[in-house]
C-alpha cells in the first residue's frame, strides 16, 4: 500500500532544522509508519530551500519549494499585520506530488492547514489526522481579563506588533485559519483523532464525518524511561513542573495566580519549574506586568527549551506535574509526564478528560482553578502517597495508549478500510 503523508514537518528531512527538544510526534509517527515493509511511504512539505525528491531507506521525501515571503519585507509585514494565510494555489504543487507517487490514501495532519484543501482537487481519499482544532482554540485563546487591547499597547510587544508578529495578528491568522477549518471540514470524509473531544467537534462540524480512533506516538526517549518511579518520601519542598511553550492560552497567567496565592495563604514550601520558556520572553514580562507578580518572588523558576534528556530528567525529578492550559486537545506534555510515572494536576478542557479519570488516574481542576489548584497541591503535601498511587496506575494506563504495535494496528486499520471504502465506492 502506498501512502502519502503531507505534514508541516521537516524534521526527517532535515531534523537539524527543523527540531523540538530532539524530535516531535509527528516525526515520531512517520518513523513507525516507516517501519512497515508493506507501507511505501512518502512525505510532502513545504520547503524554503529545497524542492527536490529525495529517497531513504523506506521514505521517499517530496520538498515543495516555497520561497521565503522575507524576500519582500514590505509585502510580508502587510500580510502578517492581515493574518494572511496559505494561498491555495499551492494545491497544484501538492497534486504534482500525488501524480508522481501515486497513492493508495493521502494523510493529513491539521484539519487546519491548507494541506486539508487537497481533498477539493483528488480522487484519492482523504484522511485528516487530527491534532489541534482551531475553532474551540480560537474561542478560548484570550484569558481571563485580557483581549487584543492589553497586547496593542504593551512596550513589550512593540517590535512584534509593528512586524506583525504580535500576539493580535496571530488571533487574526488564527481566525482565518478557523474560518477555513469550517469549510475542511464539510467537506472531510474521515479524520483520526484521539480523544472525545476531538470526535465532538469533528461531528459538530460534520455529522456524516467518519470518525477513527488512533493513538498517540510519543517520542522514544519517554518509552526508554518507562521506569516505575517509588513514592517519593517528603523532602521538605515540592517540587512542581511545568512544559509551556508561549502561546497564551497555555496558562501562565494561571501559574503566577496559583503562586501567588500559594505564597500568600500557605506556609507551604515550593519550587515551581517551567520548562519551555525564558523569563526574558514578552509573555512572561507582559503577564509579571499585567497581574503585579514576579516570578522571582514567586518561587519560579524559568528553564528555557531542554534538550531531550534534561527535560526527562526534570520530570522524574519533580513531584507533581501541572497542566494549566485553557485549551487542548490531548497535549504530549500530560502524556508524557503519566508514562514517566508522575503525578499530574490539569485543567479539565478539551480533550484532558479522555487522558485523566478525575481522582483515578489524576487531579482534573475547572478552566482558572486557581483556587482549586492551591487545594489540590496542598491536598498533595498531606496525601502524597493518593496521587503517587493515582501516578502508578495512570502510568499503567498511558503504557497501554501508547504501546505502538497496538497504534501502527490501528492506523493500518484505518488505512486498509479508507481504500476499501474507495474501491467500493469506484465499482459502483
Amino acid at each position: 500500500m502506498k501512502v502519502l503523508i503531507f505534514t508541516n514537518s521537516s524534521a526527517k528531512y532535515d531534523a537539524a532544522v527543523n527540531s523540538y527538544h530532539g524530535a516531535g510526534w509527528v516525526e515520531s509517527f512517520i518513523t513507525l509508519l516507516e517501519e512497515q515493509r508493506r507501507i511505501e511511504l512518502a512525505v510532502s512539505f513545504f520547503h524554503e530551500k529545497d524542492g527536490k525528491k529525495k529517497t531513504r531507506d523506506n521514505l521517499t521525501f517530496y520538498p515543495i519549494f516555497k520561497a521565503s515571503r522575507r524576500s519582500n519585507p514590505i509585502k510580508t509585514i502587510l500580510g502578517d499585520w492581515k493574518g494572511s494565510i496559505e494561498n491555495e494555489k499551492a494545491c497544484k504543487d501538492m497534486l504534482t506530488v500525488i501524480e508522481d507517487f501515486k497513492p493508495d490514501v493521502i494523510q493529513v495532519f491539521g484539519s487546519e492547514n491548507m494541506y486539508a484543501l487537497i481533498q477539493k482537487y483528488t480522487k484519492v481519499p482523504v484522511v485528516v489526522h487530527l491534532q489541534g482544532l482551531l475553532n474551540p482554540y480560537y474561542n478560548a485563546f484570550y484569558p481571563v481579563n485580557e483581549s487584543k487591547y492589553n497586547f496593542i499597547f504593551d512596550l513589550n510587544y512593540v517590535k512584534q506588533n509593528i512586524l506583525g508578529k504580535g500576539i493580535n495578528s496571530l488571533t487574526k491568522r488564527i481566525k482565518n485559519k478557523a474560518i477555513r477549518e469550517v469549510e475542511h471540514f464539510k467537506n472531510l470524509k474521515f479524520v483520526m483523532g484521539r480523544t472525545h473531544w476531538d470526535k465532538m467537534v469533528s461531528k459538530i462540524h460534520n455529522p456524516e464525518i467518519t470518525y477513527f480512533h488512533v493513538d498517540e506516538v510519543l517520542r522514544s526517549i519517554f518509552y526508554d524511561n518507562i521506569v516505575k518511579i517509588k513514592n517519593r518520601k517528603q523532602s521538605g519542598k515540592i517540587e512542581i513542573v511545568t512544559t509551556i511553550s508561549p502561546t497564551l492560552y497555555k496558562g501562565l497567567d494561571v501559574i503566577l495566580k496559583t503562586a501567588n496565592l500559594l505564597l500568600e495563604t500557605t506556609s507551604l514550601n515550593f519550587a515551581w519549574s517551567i520548562i519551555g520558556l525564558e523569563h526574558t520572553d514578552p509573555l512572561v514580562l507582559h503577564f509579571e506586568k499585567s497581574l503585579k507578580l514576579k516570578h522571582q518572588n514567586l518561587n519560579i523558576k524559568f528553564l528555557g527549551v531542554r534538550e531531550a534528556n534534561d527535560f526527562v530528567d526534570s520530570i522524574q525529578q519533580a513531584d507533581l506535574f501541572i497542566h494549566p492550559s485553557y485549551i487542548d486537545n490531548s497535549p504530549n506534555s500530560v502524556c508524557e509526564a503519566q508514562i514517566l510515572g508522575i503525578p499530574v494536576i490539569a485543567c479539565n478542557v478539551g480533550g484532558l478528560a479522555s487522558l485523566i479519570d478525575n481522582e483515578i488516574t489524576g487531579t482534573l481542576l475547572p478552566s482558572n482553578g486557581v483556587y482549586e489548584m492551591v487545594n489540590a497541591i496542598l491536598k498533595f503535601n498531606k496525601e502524597p502517597e493518593h496521587f503517587w498511587n493515582m501516578a502508578h496506575e495512570a502510568q499503567i494506563i498511558a503504557a497501554k495508549r501508547h504501546e505502538k504495535k497496538t497504534i501502527i494496528t490501528q492506523v493500518l486499520n484505518v488505512y486498509e478500510t479508507i481504500v476499501q471504502n474507495a474501491t467500493i465506492n469506484t465499482n459502483k
